[in-house]
């Protein structure tokens, strides 16, 4: 169903303040529900992607028209902005994204094992050389003793190289990242049971060869975080895996769900807007007349 649809039918509605990250909320003595841009989330299986309805600690649970699949926890997600209708809110006293490169370590790893690898291989060549035996010098001819001389320096070199690469970064990129940590602290107005939440980052993509802008592009990965509770601190700890992206131009969202895909409004939604017990009634009596109308 349409729900911007159902949501211009509200004269009263049309217009949405936008409200501020962690700016102090304003809301009704007794809201009967939020009305926010949230997003429609789903899992990658294979190649198709299908609806989230729950996650918990290891599994993604999709929809997939005929039955509840139950896939990894770490497959890819993707999402769409929609606009929601909730009744469950958390206030976010404080929300922090932080990146790390996971990349940049292992390319780190790979150039201390080149030179391992490097330095095995000059003692085998020398080894070769001498004979099994390790023959001395004095036995060795001359061409023998300047062929181990290269070994040892061509090593030794390669070695120095690598080490200072190591000492300034080189195998490392600043610009790129490839994990994101979410911490901060919300606080549910009702209980929130088995809540997960889905963690977006959205930024340009280039060609990797040629460094031509391609648009923009988005990683999304669900993490589940256990139920909250009302009027409860509950601290957010969130680590995400995605693939490598560019930090300068990245922006980071994070959507929180309930049980059974149920989306929650959050104080630094988009667009947020507290609803009347009236203007939610009115809104869910237009969704019943918009499936109607689409079903018939």
């Amino acid at each position: 169903m349409d729900r911007l649809t159902a949501f211009i039918a509200l004269g009263a509605l049309l217009t949405i303040p936008q409200t501020t990250a962690f700016a102090q909320f304003e809301e009704p003595e007794q809201p009967g529900g939020y009305l926010f841009f949230g997003t429609d989330a789903a899992a990658f299986s294979g190649k198709s992607s299908f609806p989230i309805v729950r996650v918990d600690k290891k599994n993604i649970y999709v929809d997939i028209g005929t039955d509840v699949k139950r896939i990894s926890g770490r497959a890819p997600c993707t999402v769409r902005p929609e606009l929601i209708l909730t009744e469950d809110f958390a206030d976010v006293l404080e929300m922090r994204f932080n990146t790390s490169s996971m990349v940049n370590l292992q390319r780190a790893a790979q150039a201390v094992s080149d030179m391992h690898v490097a330095e095995f291989q000059s003692e085998v060549e020398i080894a070769r050389i001498q004979g099994f035996g390790g023959a001395a010098e004095d036995d060795l001819t001359e061409a023998d003793l300047d062929r181990i001389d290269d070994i040892r320096q061509n090593n030794e070199e390669f070695q120095t190289s690598m080490q200072d690469g190591l000492d300034h970064g080189t195998f490392e990129r600043d610009d790129a990242a490839d994990t994101v940590f979410v911490k901060g602290t919300i606080v549910p107005s009702t209980d929130i049971e088995e809540a997960f939440c889905i963690v977006v980052v959205t930024f340009d993509k280039e060609d990797p060869e040629t460094g031509e802008n391609l648009g923009r592009a988005s990683f999304a990965r669900a993490r589940y975080l256990g139920d909250l509770v009302a009027n409860d601190y509950f601290d957010l700890n969130v680590r995400c895996a995605m693939q490598e992206f560019m930090t300068e131009s990245a922006e980071y969202s994070f959507y929180l769900f309930s049980k059974e895909g149920t989306q929650v409004a959050m104080s630094n939604s988009r667009g947020l807007k507290p609803l009347t017990p009236e203007e939610v009634a009115t809104f869910r009596d237009l969704e019943t007349r918009t499936a109607l109308r689409k079903d018939s």
